[in-house]
């Protein structure tokens, strides 16, 4: 089986599998071959340790690695390299010196014994005091990973962090609620479940206070915009991301679209896709539904953008200033004037950017910008 279709099933299965752990372990194989590695892991646990993590391992004595995740995982130096680099697919062993890792007791009796001593980690999504995490490990024989596997999962921990995105969000709901209708309807967000025509199956309160303000509306049973560039454009997106979802093409990326507001002033609403495992049941609130159309009304100001890019990317005030006039769309020039200093300043402060947030172009800076805004629906 070709790169490309390998990827295409995997896609296919990171929204199929994502809100089940007990087929994570058929996850992992994929992730885990997809990017030739021995052992994948995949976990979601508290910060606070406020409840037990939920794991799965392939490739690896489920036991043996039991042992170790319990007992010696804090233990592992690596670790504060990998929690200071949200987002991002890291080499978990470039954080420490080499000879002082292989020195360390927790090298000779665990990631020796393992023969785990290479790490390929992205710590993908948060919400709350929850992270998840994605990693794949080989031994010393195999060598470190390098950029091509670094890339190959760049492409699907998008995929990965959209997914489990919409299961934390139903997770945290259903804790407080009976059922799943009462449960989107506490979420700040308007949630639209359509199927690939945009029939709407069901709309949360939300949804139903933003169709009420005119920018979005429901034609003849179809979720639809006000703009209508903006309706076939994210009318297209569908129907794209459930193509993917189904292995009959890939996305590199999973964006965010954005859908233009009366309300100028206010700016655009945010709108992002997550399609729906494919179960039928009680877990189904429309039988016909897909795909969740999830609609972010602007929310925060630009203090707390910057603070909490500041806070994400370790960047200075100045940096997180200009972060934060990239991620809702202000242009070089535009952040230069309203700061009042030279766009050779501001072009400074965008070559840190890239180095921070491990990009080259503005572009794909803007996006890990918003990707990092967005880790929650809240």
């Amino acid at each position: 089986m070709g790169d490309l279709d390998q990827y295409s099933r995997l896609i296919g299965d990171v929204y199929e599998l994502s809100g089940d752990p007990q087929q994570w372990g058929i996850l992992l194989e994929g992730v885990t071959r997809f990017i030739d590695g021995r052992v994948g892991q995949l976990a979601v646990f508290s910060l606070k340790q406020q409840r037990k993590p939920t794991w799965r391992v392939w490739g690896h004595d489920h036991n043996a690695y039991k042992t170790f995740l319990y007992r010696h995982a804090t233990e592992d130096p690596r670790l504060s390299y990998i929690l200071s680099n949200p987002g991002r697919v890291i080499c978990g062993e470039d954080g420490v010196d080499p000879d002082q890792f292989r020195a360390s007791a927790m090298f000779r009796e665990v990631v020796e014994p393992m023969d785990l001593e290479h790490s390929l980690v992205s710590y993908f999504a948060q919400e709350a005091d929850v992270m998840a995490t994605v990693c794949a490990m080989r031994g010393r024989a195999q060598g470190p990973f390098g950029a091509p596997e670094k890339q190959k999962l760049g492409l699907v921990v998008p995929h990965l962090r959209r997914a489990f995105e919409y299961y934390a969000l139903l997770d945290e709901a259903k804790a407080k609620v009976g059922d799943i209708a009462a449960a989107l309807d506490i979420v700040d967000a308007g949630i639209f479940l359509v199927d690939g025509e945009m029939r709407v199956g069901h709309v949360n309160r939300t949804g139903e206070a933003m169709v009420k303000e005119g920018d979005i509306a429901l034609r003849s049973g179809k979720l639809a915009f006000r703009d209508d560039r903006a309706s076939r454009q994210v009318a297209g997106a569908v129907a794209l991301a459930l193509a993917a979802a189904r292995g009959e093409t890939h996305l590199a990326h999973a964006d965010h679209l954005e859908v233009p507001r009366q309300a100028a002033e206010g700016g655009p609403y945010r709108v992002s896709l997550h399609p729906l495992p494919a179960a039928e049941g009680s877990t189904r609130l429309a039988s016909r539904a897909q795909i969740a159309v999830v609609v972010r009304a602007p929310g925060r100001s630009g203090a707390d953008v910057a603070r909490r890019l500041q806070t994400t990317f370790r960047l200075t005030p100045s940096e997180a200033a200009l972060a934060a006039a990239l991620a809702v769309g202000a242009s070089i020039a535009d952040f230069a004037q309203q700061r009042n200093v030279a766009v050779s300043t501001a072009r400074s402060q965008l070559k840190a950017l890239y180095e921070k947030t491990d990009t080259n172009r503005q572009g794909e800076l803007v996006a890990r910008l918003r990707e990092s805004l967005d880790l929650s629906l809240a």
